[in-house]
């Protein structure tokens, strides 16, 4: 009988959060302005604290404003508690939720927001929210990276917002997934802010908003290793790991593997005279992304020599890459460039020798077992590449310098797969790439709608400014009680239980 209870409870707690969103409608008046305390629960014969509903693991020291907030575990249950002018579903496709239409004008976009959007415990969201919670978002861990093209905001009247962007960008409304809370409720760290998600906090609890009686526990947890500790043990039912330690472990309960939006890339020194272009496509062909997928990265990853994430609505506009290594194409490009006799290991045309160094930062093993593998891929076809593992500090001076020929490098790619800051001078992203060249000055054409997606990765594969590798993958870990009905995504890892 008390299994059964349990599961019943269970099940009216997933039926929360499979609820249609209720923006626009009018909400229970809820005061939700307590400062984060530490869960005060009993535990139950699972050893879970509370009732035995669904628990989810939350970082006390990191707080539940969306603006201050570090940690993934926090960031994942701030989703539940407030709603962005747009949402990215799993293959990156951009709805409204907030904001009711956009217009780019130029490098301007105009968001007109839904009338009635009720703030809990505070009235309507109005454009004067929106801005506060811009610039607030603009500051933050969580938001300032996919909002750095995102210049300012302004109210335009009580019902739109005026967004300036460094360039036109009609896919700019993806970038637009800030949460939105109320004009002065997010200034301090330890308070939360208001917002019109389906949920609100009160006492170490998420309270649903339409009904009181449909809550999600919070189980407070330090590192990420105590995270772990707390879902083996059962304290709590759901535990994320992106893997950036590069450490995988067995969890209790059954994993998912979750591809995160993190592309692993080859940096190539253009200046450097012996990758131009059509060595950079030999180097492209050459190595087998399926092969770094398997052994450097243990299977915790996804082949891709584009810059868009294979789960992407994006993928399917543009032509397929083959990402084994290609061999025969390879070398072939290399004897027409002149490359047809050996100096010492490495073959040479008589000015150029393919001698080449590939710095990799020696902190992230994976990256370094990714490194060595993609020489040795090289190595085969007339290349001599010696791998450097330096400290991330001589990494990132000598890329900043131009001090290199490749580095295995990774960067977080927004909900836009925007690729801008490889081609904008002066970002450290830009070293070693003509930023006057077609393959940058032709992107930003793409980003204004001037050209197709197609269009434009036709012109990246036949430059390859750079080389994207792989898409790394993380783990999502959930109870025997909680069921995985829904695909996870990298940014609303609670959009399936």
């Amino acid at each position: 009988m008390k299994n059964l209870i349990k599961i019943i409870s269970l099940l009216l707690c997933l039926n929360i959060l499979f609820s249609a969103c209720t923006n626009g409608k009018d909400k229970e008046t809820t005061d939700n302005s307590e400062e984060v305390s530490d869960v005060e629960g009993v535990t139950n014969e699972s050893g879970k604290m509370g009732d035995g509903k669904i628990v989810l693991p939350y970082n006390k020291t990191d707080g539940l404003n969306p603006f201050f907030s570090k940690s993934y575990e926090n960031l994942y249950i701030i989703k539940l508690m407030h709603e962005p002018l747009y949402s990215v579903d799993s293959g990156y496709a951009v709805s409204p939720v907030i904001a009711e239409s956009i217009n780019v004008f130029d490098n301007v976009a105009t968001v007109r927001l839904r009338h009635g959007v009720i703030c809990n415990g505070m009235g309507e969201i109005t454009a004067e929210d929106v801005v506060y919670s811009f610039n607030m978002a603009k500051a933050s861990y969580g938001w300032k990276n996919s909002l750095k093209s995102v210049i300012s905001a302004e109210a335009v009247g009580q019902y739109a917002v005026d967004f300036t962007l460094s360039h036109k960008d009609i896919y700019v409304a993806g970038k637009l997934d800030f949460p939105i809370v109320k004009v002065g409720t997010a200034d301090a760290q330890s308070s939360i802010p208001k917002g019109c998600g389906d949920y609100y906090y009160s006492k170490g609890t998420l309270v649903n908003v339409l009904n009181k009686e449909k809550t999600i526990l919070l189980s407070p947890i330090g590192t990420n290793e105590s995270a772990e500790n707390a879902m083996n043990i059962g304290e709590t039912d759901v535990f994320f790991n992106d893997l950036s330690d590069c450490e995988y472990s067995s969890i209790a309960g059954k994993s998912q593997d979750v591809l995160l939006n993190n592309m692993v890339y080859l940096g190539l020194n253009s200046a450097r005279g012996a990758l131009n272009n059509y060595i950079r496509n030999a180097i492209a062909a050459k190595i087998d992304s399926e092969n770094v997928v398997l052994s450097a990265y243990q299977g915790h990853a996804t082949a891709m020599k584009l810059p868009v994430n294979p789960e992407s609505d994006l993928s399917g506009q543009i032509t397929e890459i083959k990402t084994e290594g290609d061999s025969v194409l390879a070398n072939n490009i290399i004897d027409r460039c002149g490359y047809t006799r050996y100096s010492g290991k490495a073959k040479t045309n008589g000015a150029y020798t393919l001698t080449l160094t590939l710095m990799v930062n020696k902190d992230n093993k994976f990256r370094v077992a990714a490194a060595y593998n993609i020489a040795d891929s090289l190595n085969e076809c007339g290349f001599l590449v010696k791998v450097q593992s330096v400290s991330y500090s001589e990494y990132k001076q000598r890329i900043e310098s131009g001090n290199y020929d490749m580095y295995l490098g990774e960067i977080k790619l927004d909900n836009t797969m925007d690729i801008g800051d490889f081609f904008r001078e002066g970002s450290m992203l830009s070293s070693g790439i003509d930023t006057k060249g077609l393959v940058a000055t032709e992107y930003f054409r793409y980003r204004a709608g001037e050209i197709t997606p197609e269009e434009y990765y036709e012109i990246f594969i036949e430059y390859y400014p750079f080389v994207p590798v792989l898409f790394r993958k993380g783990y999502v870990s959930v109870s025997d009680d909680v069921k995985l009905t829904l695909k996870q995504m990298p940014y609303s890892l609670y959009g399936g239980i």
